[in-house]
This record gives C-alpha cells, sequence and structure tokens, in this order.
C-alpha cells in the first residue's frame, strides 16, 4: 500500500510511528517517577507555605515599616485577643488585651507551617498534630520543643519584626 501524495509506503511508516510512541511513553513515565520522588524528598529546610488557616501579609498588602528597621508584617486589630494568625513563616498571638508575642510559625518537628491559633488557644501543627500554647510552649508531640521566640515591635497599630 502506498502514500500516493508522499509515495513512501505505509507499512514501513507503522512501526516507526509505534517505536516513537511506546518511547514517549516511556519517558513519560520516567519523568513522573522523578517528579514524585523529589515532591517527597520534603526537609525541614524547605517548610510548606501553604497551609489552611494561614494568611500572609506584606507591606505591599496594607503592612508597615517599623521605625527600628524592621518590616511591618500585621496591624494590631488583625490579631484577636486569646487567639492569633500566621503571616509567611510567624505567628503573632494576643494572649491577653495588648499583650503581643511572636513566634516561628516552621514547626521543629519536620517543617511545615502550623495553623493560626484555633478557638481553644492552642497552635498546631497540621502534620502531625503536634500542639502548642500562645506563650508558644509544647503541650503536645511529637515535636519536642517549643516554638522559638521571633522579635517584634508594636507601634501606632503594626506589628513589624524586629
Amino acid at each position: 500500500m502506498t502514500d500516493t501524495k508522499a509515495g513512501t509506503d505505509l507499512a514501513e511508516q507503522a512501526p516507526a510511528k509505534a517505536l516513537a510512541s511506546r518511547r514517549g511513553v516511556m519517558c513519560g513515565l520516567a519523568g513522573l517517577g522523578a517528579a514524585g520522588a523529589l515532591a517527597a524528598c520534603g526537609t525541614a529546610e524547605s517548610p510548606d507555605t501553604e497551609t489552611p488557616g494561614t494568611e500572609s501579609t506584606s507591606a505591599a498588602d496594607g503592612g508597615a515599616t517599623g521605625e527600628a528597621g524592621g518590616t511591618g508584617i500585621a496591624a494590631t486589630a488583625d490579631v484577636p485577643v486569646g487567639g492569633g494568625i500566621v503571616v509567611e513563616e510567624t505567628v503573632i498571638v494576643q494572649p491577653t488585651a495588648d499583650e503581643f508575642l511572636a513566634f516561628s510559625a516552621v514547626c521543629p518537628h519536620q517543617g511545615a507551617i502550623v495553623a493560626a491559633p484555633d478557638a481553644d488557644g492552642n497552635i498546631i501543627c497540621p502534620r502531625h498534630q503536634s500542639t502548642w500554647t500562645l506563650e508558644g510552649e509544647l503541650e503536645q508531640g511529637p515535636a519536642e520543643g517549643n516554638l522559638p521566640a521571633v522579635e517584634i515591635t508594636v507601634e501606632d497599630g503594626q506589628i513589624a519584626l524586629a
């Protein structure tokens, strides 16, 4: 059988097309396997950046620059009394009225970003359920330590990294 336009034998083209198709499938499968292996290799040095219950604020979003050279990351009005928020890799809490504390939001166990405090005032890691108080003290593991404190300044209704 001959293709009249190209003048080639269609019987000769079929095996070449089938070979290219099998090769494409095998290469695609190899690529998927490599991508899966890389995705499974997360470490504490590369924390999750998106966790349900977190929010991100920057100077462009309404944050401000602190007088001490720090970067404004949140407004005091955004942090509920008895609760808190997560901004990028920082948990900002207000245990009592006008008392603001900040901690690293990176779980010391495996590097996930913790969730904002729940209704009971617990900071919980979504990966393995480690739990901390509003003062950053460990209540339940598998994490083995408190959340590291982050120095902040509070001025004119803005919270800034110190």
